[in-house]
């Protein structure tokens, strides 16, 4: 009896290995057990004994079924890396299901499904590719603090939290998706796998910061979307028109886009996204706010646009060796068809020099050309 004991103890430990085994294990104990309760409980009357029957006879079925749906869902998650010759191969079989996880999130994602819409990801920023698996590491993790820090549901102080909890709290207060959390804590297991073992080859390496990228660029979007909404909420800049008297108000809502394009980072999506929210927490708040609340088009952003490169375009031929001509020289000057908005400042909030203009102006040259060929695009009524 003994040596059976110890007989099945090994086996127990040798299944224990995997999550496949450990599921095998399980069926077979819970099997055995109703086996042996229908077999040998004497006391069992016939109807006490009748659902174990049914158990017995549906819980076979029932396993079949669900270890089919895993197979086919989940099969990569089945094995442990002990069951890899090279437990390398098992992070690269990881990799590879992370590589697609993300790629058709990519592919769903709003921003990819508008027609024109740029690339997600960021390009990796060194040529070594453990280096740049390592900077994408650390960008998840800055873009998550930077997230949490902006997310109403999270503390005000997110200062010294390991990464798993930054992605565990964001998931809690749905700031992230399930499935995007689920390919962070893969990607950062995978990351520190690949950074801290130098036998993975560079091929892997370099896809390992190639979805890494992606990930930053999907972060990046909704901290920008989070960072937009407060702004939306709180500044001022958004909430002046209320003190001027009642009429149109799309002109005052133009020249704040004008202003705060750098902040989003010329994004229509991040801004449409941003406005929605926005509106929609101001319909339960205030109806009459979320009215006077002006969202623009496409159309209009690109009219936005054309305003900023010749602003741009304006002030860099005001530039001079001593500098600007004048104090008032990088500062807006509203069309006169727009009105005056009641306030004003400089163009340029960071970088006031030349360099910043053209660095700017390239940037909103860049968005123009994008958002003017989706906007050709878009289907014309009455066509």
């Amino acid at each position: 009896m003994s040596d059976d004991v110890k007989a099945f103890g090994d086996t127990a430990r040798g299944l224990v290995k995997n999550p496949l085994g450990i599921i095998a294990l399980f069926i077979v104990l819970v099997y055995g057990f109703a086996a042996l309760v229908t077999a040998f409980a004497r006391s069992l009357t016939e109807s006490e004994r009748l659902p174990l029957i049914w158990f017995l006879v549906l819980f076979p079925v029932l396993v079949l079924g669900v270890f089919s749906w895993l197979v086919s869902r989940h099969g990569g998650k089945l094995y442990g890396p002990s069951d890899y010759k090279d437990e390398e191969n098992y992070i690269r079989m990881q990799l590879r299901q992370l590589e697609t996880r993300v790629q058709r999130v990519d592919v769903a994602s709003p921003a990819h499904l508008a027609q024109g819409a740029a690339p997600s990801s960021v390009p990796t920023p060194h040529s070594d590719a453990r280096l740049a698996i390592a900077q994408m590491r650390l960008d998840v993790e800055k873009e998550l603090f930077l997230l949490s820090r902006f997310t109403p549901a999270l503390p005000a102080d997110v200062t010294g939290w390991h990464v798993g909890r930054y992605v565990e709290e964001l998931e809690s207060a749905m700031a992230i998706e399930p499935d995007l959390a689920a390919n962070l804590r893969e990607f950062i297991a995978i990351a520190n796998g690949i950074v801290h073992d130098t036998s993975f080859v560079e091929e892997d390496a370099r896809s390992a910061a190639a979805v890494g990228s992606s990930l930053v660029a999907n972060l990046r979007r909704k901290r920008l979307v989070a960072t937009l909404e407060r702004d939306f909420d709180g500044h001022l800049l958004w909430h002046a028109h209320r003190h001027r008297p009642d009429g149109d108000t799309k002109y005052y809502f133009w020249a704040a886009v004008a202003a705060s394009l750098p902040e989003f980072e010329y994004d229509f999506d991040v801004y449409q996204e941003a406005a929605k929210r926005y509106l929609e927490k101001a319909r339960r708040r205030d109806g009459g706010e979320a009215k006077r609340f002006y969202v623009l088009s496409l159309e209009d952003f690109v009219r936005v646009l054309e305003f900023r490169e010749h602003e741009l375009q304006r002030i860099a031929k005001l530039w001079t060796s001593a500098g600007w001509k004048s104090d008032k020289a990088p500062e807006w000057q509203w069309p006169h068809e727009w009105g005056d908005p009641g306030w004003n400042g400089p163009i340029l909030r960071e970088r006031s020099h030349l360099w910043g203009a053209e660095e700017e102006l390239m940037r909103t040259r860049a968005a123009l050309d994008h958002y003017r060929s989706r906007l050709l695009a878009q289907p014309r009524l009455g066509t």
